[in-house]
């Protein structure tokens, strides 16, 4: 399907802003199916014309706004919403959060944040439209256990590798700030995926091999934030063999944690090394990651900051069922214990 095939559904009490929009989209190559100024009108309209997505303000009169038109769209019709709001404060973020949507975009916004955001919303739609078709037709076609799962990672790792290549050719046409993000998300999938090719390599689906999954992602993080010569990353996880949850979680936290040390420990393009360790300690699995840059902010409280990405660490700790803590020293270090 390509850009003229898409329709989107603009939705803002304000007349001038869904026109605008319109303009905007229309420009880009996209339809628009119609224009809603409520989040009800926006429910009904959803229903009736089953546009590809919904592009949607937050504040909006009447008994349902953006948030809660969204969770109904989402939840009820499959359609993913991208939403727009003048209001960047926790109150509207934390409820923003909670119902999962496509994107987020603080007001005011440009045309190629709009751009990014629609296309990245569109392609993980079809992407997990493709596994969910991919999945039953597995379900029907394949009794035998090894195969089925064997082709399953092979095509959720093909999939996820397509979207880190279109995030990248979307990073070279936005501004920086988009850039990073899209950066951001994309070593996010690439940790996903190198989890798959492991699985697909293997004979064993039960346990992924940590020492080459690490060799992976760290192929993975140099390339997608362009670390320079000046910037010294190690990962060791000797010879342990842990089990897909556990090594997605930890690829995961592993790159928020790298992505954030080469956003703040090293300002004004400083060198220094960022160092990545997996151990075995008892009944349970060690993770360190140290840089030697600007450390932590005083007032750092790991267990109460409400950035995106501790947030996404606390809640990858917590599926391990484990406990997080920073370490003394020079620079900033993190400890993450979790059970075998």
């Amino acid at each position: 399907m390509n850009a003229q095939t898409h329709k989107i559904l603009v939705v803002d009490d304000e007349s001038v802003i869904t026109a605008q929009l319109e303009e905007m989209l229309v420009s880009m190559g996209y339809g628009v199916s119609a224009r809603a100024s409520s989040g009800a009108e926006a429910v009904r309209l959803a229903q009736e014309l089953k546009p590809d997505l919904v592009l949607m303000d937050v504040v909006m009169p009447g008994d349902m706004d953006g948030i809660a038109a969204c969770e109904h769209i989402q939840k009820n019709m499959d359609i993913p919403v991208v939403l727009l709001t003048a209001y960047g404060d926790d109150t509207y973020i934390s409820r923003a959060k909670a119902i999962h949507p496509y994107g987020y975009i603080l007001k005011p916004y440009q045309g190629d944040q709009i751009k990014a955001s629609v296309g990245i919303a569109l392609e993980k739609k079809k992407m997990e439209r493709g596994l969910q078709e991919m999945l039953g037709d597995f379900r029907l076609k394949f009794e035998d256990r090894d195969l089925k799962l064997k082709e399953i990672h092979h095509r959720i790792k093909n999939n996820l590798n397509m979207i880190t290549v279109f995030l990248n050719l979307k990073s070279l046409h936005v501004n920086e700030h988009c850039m990073l993000v899209l950066r951001e998300i994309s070593a996010r999938v690439s940790s996903i995926a190198d989890v798959h090719e492991r699985l697909y390599h293997s004979r064993d689906f039960e346990t992924v091999d940590c020492r080459e999954y690490f060799e992976r992602l760290k192929e993975s993080l140099e390339r997608a934030y362009v670390i320079g010569e000046n910037i010294r990353l190690s990962m060791d996880s000797g010879e342990l063999q842990l089990a897909p949850d556990k090594v997605l979680a930890i690829g995961l936290i592993i790159t928020e944690i790298v992505s954030n040390s080469l956003k703040y420990a090293f300002p004004d393009g400083g060198s220094g090394e960022i160092k990545v360790k997996l151990r075995k300690s008892g009944d349970s699995i060690v993770l360190s990651i140290r840089d030697n840059g600007a450390g932590f902010p005083e007032d750092l409280d790991i267990r109460e900051a409400e950035t995106l990405g501790l947030e996404l660490v606390r809640t990858l700790v917590s599926q391990l069922k484990g406990t997080v803590e920073k370490e003394e020293g020079p620079g900033a270090a993190f400890k993450i214990t979790f059970p075998l």
